[in-house]
């Protein structure tokens, strides 16, 4: 198992840690429970109220990574800024 690219910077995987599960620096909230919150229609504001050791850049990481993702499925390019 490996940190998905572009989540490099506030991941990390550590055998110690949930069994070397990718978790958020600083935490022991896997990325898996972050991706399965926003699916299941949770809003920002109440997963880092239920994971408090999260901070919004750990959430706006993710939403950024799904929406990569999502073009890349769809065969779609970002566009320069």
């Amino acid at each position: 198992m490996s940190i998905p690219r572009g989540l490099e910077q506030i991941m990390n995987i550590n055998p110690e840690i949930l069994g070397g599960e990718p978790c958020f620096n600083g935490t022991r909230v896997p990325l898996d429970t972050v991706v399965d919150n926003l699916a299941g229609g949770h809003t920002v504001d109440e997963i880092l109220e239920n994971y408090p050791t999260l901070n919004r850049q750990h959430i706006d990481a993710v939403l950024r990574w799904e929406a990569d993702l999502a073009r890349d499925a769809a065969g779609l390019h970002k566009r320069a800024s």
